[in-house]
């Protein structure tokens, strides 16, 4: 867990030029505050996280309190009538100006800072950064849609209406892009938005909302970073209505759980076990497997959809492994700044142990490593980093528990089928149903097999690749409800029908 330390401080909340909000033009990249009304808070205790790539301490931050909590909520309900009866146009052009000035003007420097907190390779933290912008540039031309009925007595108007205050909750794989989703989608339909990033992951969350106070009104954007009682604190407050979480299937169902009993409106992206399917009629077999590959173990495999289980028509199987293990024995593992470097280490300890584990489980019970292996459990870099040397295991048994969890890490199995049904079924057998990639050379196959999966998101001749104009959700216990495109946007709504009567 990231360490804290209730010693050091920066006193208590500082005001500043309500013009500006205390930061226009201030950017300090080394100094982190939690952001309540429009002003920097600190606190009494802090915390840190580590760099995984180096496992140095990075910044210390303030651990938000209940009455950072309270304020924080009491805020944005302030904000919220004037917020919510602003023109959506405005609304709109105030996330593209935010954008702008975040992940253009300040792209770099952000980008590093998230390189420094998550390890990614420089291109992955750059094309997170650039889709951030893509965000808020997508949600300018975005707009709720109207439902009308009409007979000789009365019209009925349909509208989707904001619900006031959403806690956006937020994972610590892509702690920028997972945030600015739920930002996005929150503030342009008229809602407040209190964000709360991982603390493993609290850097560049706290840097993002400190930047917009430059753009939106005081209490319509905050952040509050803090430890392990910070998240239970926001979802079981009164006065939020939404809570946006992004993460694990058992965080997540403590969530719904509490959640019922005020009955908030909840968004859950959570898990998945991804399945790939590749036909036997896929003629570019090592181009196939170059991409295979590469949804696999893109961000180190710590991805809700990254591809978790591959499965390969038996008439392709050999060919189609080996052009794969020879793609993942050439990819580069090292720090953020080394160049040509394509897998990073992961994230954090408590996760480093847990693939670890599935490692373990795998070279325990004689499954065959054909990309990796034993000297995958070293971290590559002397003492120091959480690293992984990306893994491939050869048909372990169906039952085995790299097959049956989510590995969220750079570790796959790879299986055979000898039937388009079996491979089906295969796939199904999960109880996570979040995405799945199908690769063939008959597009009209692909997309009838894809329809047979039950899966929120089906990615043809492609690894999973999230787009913002897509509804982005999963099926069975990959969670309930979901982020982007209009459908996106909805969930952050509540509805109203208008029925007026005509005068007689």
């Amino acid at each position: 867990m990231p360490h804290s330390n209730a010693e050091q401080t920066n006193g208590t909340n500082q005001k500043t030029d309500p013009t500006t909000n205390g930061f226009k033009h201030k950017i300090d990249w080394t100094s982190f505050a939690n952001i309540i009304n429009g002003q920097p808070r600190t606190s009494s205790k802090t915390y840190h996280s580590t760099d995984p790539s180096t496992l140095e301490p990075l910044w210390e931050t303030p651990v938000a309190t209940t009455q950072d909590v309270d304020d924080a909520v009491s805020a944005a309900r302030a904000a919220f009538p004037s917020w919510s009866l602003t023109p959506v146009e405005i609304r709109a052009k105030l996330l593209v100006r935010f954008g702008k000035l975040a992940f253009h003007d300040h792209g770099e420097a952000l980008t590093a800072l998230l390189q420094r907190e998550t390890g990614k390779p420089s291109f992955i933290a750059a094309v997170e950064v650039a889709n951030s912008y893509n965000h808020c540039t997508f949600h300018e031309n975005l707009r709720l849609p109207e439902e009308r009925w009409e007979d000789d007595e009365k019209v009925l108007v349909t509208r989707y209406v904001p619900m006031g205050v959403v806690a956006a909750i937020i994972p610590w794989n892509f702690p920028i892009v997972l945030a600015i989703g739920k930002i996005c989608a929150g503030l342009l339909t008229g809602n407040c938005v209190i964000v709360k990033p991982s603390p493993f992951t609290p850097y560049s969350a706290l840097k993002m909302v400190e930047i917009a106070q430059e753009f939106f009104p005081p209490g319509v954007l905050q952040v509050l970073g803090g430890d392990d009682q910070l998240g239970p604190w926001l979802v079981a407050h009164p006065g939020i209505q939404k809570i946006n979480f992004t993460g694990s299937i058992n965080t997540g169902k403590k969530i719904m759980a509490e959640c019922a009993k005020t009955l908030k409106r909840v968004t859950l992206e959570l898990g998945g076990n991804d399945a790939c399917i590749v036909c036997e009629d896929v003629a570019d077999v090592e181009g196939a497997a170059a991409q295979v590959a590469l949804g696999c173990f893109f961000n180190t495999g710590q991805m809700c959809v990254c591809t978790k289980r591959v499965y390969v028509a038996e008439g392709i199987y050999d060919r189609f492994l080996e052009a794969m293990i020879r793609f993942t024995n050439g990819l580069k593992v090292g720090r953020p700044g080394e160049e040509g470097v394509m897998v990073g280490p992961v994230q954090n300890e408590m996760q480093f142990e847990k693939v670890k584990g599935v490692f373990k489980d795998s070279l325990e019970n004689g499954h065959k490593f054909v990309a990796g292996g034993q000297e995958a459990l070293g971290n590559g870099e002397g003492d120091k980093g959480f690293f992984l040397r990306p893994a491939i295991v050869d048909r372990p048994p169906v039952e085995s528990r790299i097959v049956q969890e989510e590995q969220f890490g750079p570790i796959v199995p790879v299986l055979s089928f000898s039937s388009i049904d079996e491979a089906i079924t295969a796939a199904n057998d999960s109880l996570m149903g979040l995405g799945a990639s199908v690769w063939s050379d008959d597009i009209a196959k692909a997309e009838a097999i894809g329809l047979r999966l039950d899966v929120g998101m089906v990615y043809i001749n492609s690894f999973e690749k999230p787009d913002c104009h897509g509804y982005m959700s999963g099926h069975k216990m990959s969670g309930i409800g979901g982020d982007s495109g209009v459908l996106g946007i909805k969930e952050m709504c509540n509805v109203q029908v208008m029925h007026t009567y005509k005068r007689r």
